[in-house]
């Protein structure tokens, strides 16, 4: 009997030392720095303890388990690969790790291609198969001697459990634990990895609000409406119903707001001018260095991230499984066509299915443009978005268009070497920067400035076509700059910048200094002159209630989750079913030319597959206008077919069928 006390006495140990020490490691990882993670200690002792308390628990697991040290390996590695990995996210996007990163397993693998190499991906092969070999090691050597658990520790790990369920609760009354829904990344460094992950791994689970009843929705929905028809008294309806364009920019914000250095010329003159005479300012957006997705979401739906997941992305969770509201079904639902842009892959971020549950029409991916330019670290320039943002404003069915466009020219990452071959247009005038800041900032300001020639191009575009047109234009975010991230510019990294832009004579209005990213299509409706959504109504009629966030989080939870008590029934939402590209891509002839084959047509990119008979042959792209067959000695009719194909291998869209005789 002495000697199984004898075990789980040392069992308890092990598990508490375990616990201490993956905590000492993890914190010094996520933090980068030991005297940050001795403040944290210093200053938070209880964080501390809870964040002990949270590993506690996980390895406490292991009075389950027969193999103890096979288990204790298996956990520490998962636990210090989360926080390497979450440590690598902060520098690069400026955000921690989220449970609900790895639901965008795809476009994380999309990134890293523009950041790690081939020898980073070899070391990454080799570190996994030295794990895998450690892992077999330690548990034949495991196998030897089975540990068996007894009652008492069970009934401690039970115990410690229990007290964490209702202790941390109170802390986070009490505010000792502080969850910064608005600044996740401020929030891990307040409360500690372990349990910050923890805790958002949990709160995957929905709750309603407090006070949420069909009477309490329905009260909301009344007084929104009481307030709109007494401020429709004094406000004269629109005569005009005009295009509406948004365009997100890619981490776009103004380089000359970085502290420490200036430029030969002004990066941005179009959107500066812009800004000067059209309604503008910032605008909090939920996120910084990446997630564009979530600004998107909320621009899109007016619903504000602060009563989201953490880390969530809507294309991901809810919208990927039914149909939601959004500025775009409401403007379908009067009468607008509705269309997406984006030069990216139409799978990134599930846009795909996620715009279609948003009510798009029609979207308009990469893998439909053609003549397509790059940047110097491989994203598609933003220059060949104005084409078809214009196509879509020239229809001739009469109706009105809204055009939501993702741009990308943006994206990071931003080389910290001195890119020589470069052909800068933007150069530096003076810093008192380090050379690798100084090397980041102006490869990101040249970027910025080729972003701005598209604006201005799309701009002068726009105006040729004299049909009434509001254009947002506004910054998703700001760059993953290493001032930025590692606050050494004193910006606020949650502030970017937009302006709204109008054709027909609506004059410049004031924006509060707390503007949200989510009331951006409230003011867009406005400008226009065009009735507003059921959410706009919130924002617009409730923004100066004392109650505005708690009505707000009510309403939001009853449209996303809860009985949809606050809409009408022809308010609901609604199925859509979305075209994706614009049938551009036809098939005219075929040319032969000295016994070589070209089809000829409009429409064509890299990404076009030819069919002979419905069998896939090997061709050469040539340009928008011609491929090559790379064969010469078919000979017959043959049936021709184009299609566009995307990396999972399905039809985009398909050109039409030509026959031909060889």
């Amino acid at each position: 009997m002495k000697k199984n006390n004898k075990f789980e006495n040392y069992e308890l140990i092990s598990i508490l030392g375990l616990s201490i020490i993956l905590f000492i490691v993890i914190e010094i990882i996520s933090r980068k720095s030991v005297l940050d993670f001795l403040d944290f200690v210093i200053e938070s002792p209880l964080n501390a303890v809870v964040n002990i308390f949270v590993l506690l628990s996980i390895f406490g697991v292991t009075v389950f388990i027969k193999r103890k040290r096979f288990s204790y390996f298996i956990i520490s590695f998962i636990l210090i690969s989360l926080s390497v990995v979450s440590s690598f996210l902060m520098s690069i996007r400026g955000m921690p790790l989220s449970p609900y990163d790895f639901m965008s397993y795809k476009e994380a693998a999309n990134v890293a291609n523009a950041f790690f190499d081939i020898k980073v991906e070899i070391m990454a092969v080799a570190l996994i198969a030295l794990f895998l070999l450690i892992c077999v090691w330690i548990f034949r050597q495991d196998k030897k001697s089975i540990w068996i658990t007894g009652v008492r520790n069970i009934f401690i790990y039970v115990s410690v459990v229990l007290l964490s369920i209702i202790v941390i609760p109170q802390l986070k009354t009490n505010k000792i634990i502080n969850v910064i829904a608005w600044d996740v990344g401020l929030s891990f460094k307040n409360n500690g990895f372990a349990y910050s992950f923890a805790d958002e791994t949990l709160s995957i689970i929905r709750t309603k609000p407090e006070g949420y009843s069909e009477e309490a929705i329905k009260a909301i929905r009344a007084e929104a409406e009481r307030l709109a028809k007494e401020s429709k008294k004094n406000e004269s309806s629109s005569k005009v119903t005009p295009n509406i364009i948004m365009v997100q920019l890619e981490s776009f914000m103004d380089p000359t707001r970085i502290e420490g250095i200036t430029f030969d010329k002004d990066p941005m003159p179009n959107m500066r001018k812009l800004m000067k005479k059209y309604t503008s300012g910032f605008m909090n957006v939920p996120v910084i260095g990446g997630g564009t997705a979530r600004t998107e979401y909320e621009v899109l739906s007016g619903s504000n991230f602060d009563f989201l997941q953490q880390g969530e992305i809507p294309y991901h969770t809810f919208l990927s499984e039914k149909p939601s509201l959004s500025i775009a079904s409401n403007l379908d639902s009067i009468g607008y066509k509705t269309v997406a842009i984006h030069n990216f892959e139409k799978n990134f971020y599930n846009r795909a299915g996620g715009l279609e549950h948003l009510g798009f029409g029609k979207f308009i991916p990469l893998e439909v443009m053609t003549n397509i330019e790059y940047t110097p670290v491989g994203w598609p320039k933003d220059n060949g978005l104005t084409k078809y943002i214009t196509q879509e404003i020239e229809n001739k069915d009469g109706k009105p268009s809204f055009i939501f466009t993702v741009s990308t020219e943006g994206h990071g990452r931003y080389p910290t070497k001195d890119m020589q071959n470069s052909n800068y247009d933007i150069s530096i005038a003076k810093s008192t920067l380090p050379k690798s800041d100084q090397n980041q900032i102006l490869f990101y300001a040249n970027l910025v400035y080729n972003m701005d020639k598209f604006v201005g191009d799309l701009v002068k575009e726009i105006n040729k076509l004299k049909k009434p047109t509001v254009l947002v234009l506004y910054g998703d975010h700001l760059p993953a700059l290493n001032v930025i991230t590692e606050k050494k510019s004193n910006i606020d990294k949650f502030a970017s910048i937009f302006t709204i832009v109008n054709n027909f004579g609506v004059p410049k209005k004031s924006v509060p200094s707390d503007f949200q990213a989510y009331q951006l299509s409230t003011l867009t409706l406005d400008t226009a002159g065009q009735n507003l959504g059921p959410m706009n109504l919130i924002h617009k009629y409730l923004k100066n209630d004392k109650e505005y966030m708690k009505k707000l989080e009510m309403v939001q939870y009853d449209i996303l989750f809860g009985k949809q008590y606050f809409l009408k029934s022809d308010e609901l939402p609604k199925n859509t079913v979305m075209k994706i590209g614009n049938d551009e891509m036809k098939l005219d002839n075929v040319e032969n030319v000295g016994g070589e084959f070209y089809l000829k047509g409009s429409g064509f990119n890299r990404q076009v597959t030819v069919f002979l008979d419905g069998k896939k042959v090997d061709s050469d792209y040539e340009n928008e206008t011609t491929i090559k067959l790379y064969d010469n000695f078919y000979t017959g009719e043959k049936e021709i077919m184009l299609r566009l194909i995307d990396k999972e291998g399905n039809v985009i869209q398909e050109s039409n069928k030509f026959k031909y005789n060889f």
